[in-house]
């Protein structure tokens, strides 16, 4: 008897491993024992985009699994520095950063960040964060604009005036208004869209510097 043929789901979730196995980033991230791809995103940001990360600085990574962002980040921190990464999964433990595993947005959270920081203030928040994909677009780029609102609500109650923000969005239905809300918190803001990103993902970074305070 002939075999039925794969379901489009089945496909596509084939066709996903199938370009993730043959993805270079993941190759690379493979060589050199990377927690994910992920982490090239950042340093070509860091490295190409003036985003200076001093030894002493303090960085939280919001939503940091699996943790690759805030494993490069601790690697360019001195013995002053600290860097803080929140997520509700577990996670391993990275060396030089304190893992908090719970809702950044919940008042929990909060209480464990503040214990955290001991009355210091962030220099930069990062988020690689994106919303469980639904598959409808409309739905999830309205969950990704939700996301933007409640990172940049947690980044102006933590950064002293003058601090950055590095964020994921996507580009569509209600961007231009976060856009705009962005842009009243900080003097300067940059679209980047890294090398590492995949071409077919609408995903890109936005950069805010200069925190008003």
């Amino acid at each position: 008897m002939a075999k039925q043929s794969k379901s489009k789901k089945d496909r596509k979730t084939s066709a996903w491993f199938q370009r993730h196995a043959n993805d270079p980033h993941v190759k690379q991230a493979q060589r050199e024992g990377k927690r994910s791809r992920a982490v090239f995103k950042l340093t070509e940001i860091l490295d190409e985009h003036a985003l200076v990360i001093k030894k002493s600085s303090v960085v939280v990574d919001l939503g940091c699994a699996p943790g690759s962002w805030s494993e490069e980040i601790s690697n360019r921190l001195g013995t002053d520095g600290m860097v803080v990464g929140i997520d509700l999964l577990p996670l391993s433990p990275i060396e030089g950063v304190t893992l908090i595993q719970g809702d950044f947005d919940s008042p929990e959270g909060q209480q464990k960040l503040d214990e955290v920081l001991g009355g210091r203030t962030i220099d930069l928040v990062v988020s690689d964060m994106a919303p469980e994909m639904s598959g409808n677009k409309l739905i999830d780029q309205m969950r990704m604009i939700a996301l933007n609102e409640t990172t940049l609500h947690f980044a102006k109650a933590h950064l002293h005036p003058g601090g950055e923000l590095l964020m994921k969005t996507f580009m569509g239905e209600g961007y231009d208004g976060f856009r705009r809300e962005l842009g009243a918190a900080f003097r300067r803001i940059k679209n980047i869209k890294p090398a590492a990103s995949r071409k077919t993902s609408s995903e890109f970074f936005l950069l805010a510097r200069d925190f008003k305070g």
